[in-house]
């Protein structure tokens, strides 16, 4: 007879703590045994967010605007296996790990993303994640960004809300170039009907796990902002580090503006 799970613990974390007994957890990002994401590699993500706007090349939308964006790490060595291994080889288990690092940096930004709306008057601060592909969803079980939100959302003590969704076929954005990413998401990025009233004359802070390019990111604001939504930012998890540019350029960047 099968022993029934301990009460207020759901049925799959009894699952993956019962499979940890025959196949120990291994860190996403260095392959080391003990953890999802190991001491060494979870304090590559440990420092203050710092502005890496810079780095996107589409992330002005091509009308010479942008936000700033605030990123915890450099997407590279051992921050890319990891965030690879959580988006594309099954690692959800590094999902708490990711939201609590992000969860801890926010409010380190509260002053910075709280404003005034566009009369002069304080409006609600919304946390709102990139959407998601249905394609990716539908893989990973999850919506990923999304709960990275949520944590974010808590530690700026403000409401966390899945507001876009990608509307039309197309695909993810991994392995896609500047101008792949940027046509693959053009007219696609939607706010929910849900979501509009909400959104209008909000302050919003964007989520997303990595800055590449900036598309997507610009594809987003262009949506909030037609909804009389204020962007006033967006924090990731890691940034790409443009080509040429030199070993620790994020750490050593100037905050522009």
């Amino acid at each position: 007879m099968t022993a029934p799970a301990p009460r207020g613990r759901a049925l799959g974390d009894v699952a993956r703590e019962l499979l940890d007994l025959v196949l120990p957890v291994t860190c996403a990002g260095c392959g080391g045994p003990g953890a999802a994401l190991c001491g060494g590699c979870l304090h590559r993500f440990a420092g203050p967010p710092r502005r890496c706007e810079r780095a996107a090349g589409r992330l002005d939308r091509m009308d010479g605007t942008t936000v700033p964006v605030w990123a915890l790490a450099e997407n590279d060595g051992s921050v890319r296996r990891a965030v690879v291994a959580w988006k594309d080889r099954g690692r959800a288990d590094v999902t708490p790990w990711f939201a609590a690092v992000l969860g801890r940096a926010a409010p380190a930004l509260r002053d910075e993303v709280r404003g005034a709306g566009p009369r002069g008057q304080q409006g609600p601060l919304v946390v709102v994640p990139a959407p998601a592909s249905p394609r990716g969803r539908a893989r990973r079980g999850e919506d990923l960004v999304a709960a990275l939100a949520r944590s974010v959302a808590a530690g700026l003590g403000a409401r966390p809300l899945p507001a876009l969704r990608l509307a039309g076929a197309g695909r993810d954005q991994v392995g896609l170039g500047v101008r792949g990413r940027a046509a693959n998401l053009a007219g696609r990025v939607r706010v929910r009907r849900r979501a509009r009233d909400p959104l209008a004359g909000a302050r919003v802070l964007l989520v997303d796990d990595v800055l590449t390019t900036g598309a997507t990111l610009a594809a987003c604001r262009t949506a909030l902002e037609a909804v009389g939504a204020q962007v006033a930012g967006a924090l990731v998890l890691a940034v790409t580090r443009p080509p040429g540019s030199p070993t620790g350029w994020l750490v050593a960047a100037p905050d522009p503006g």
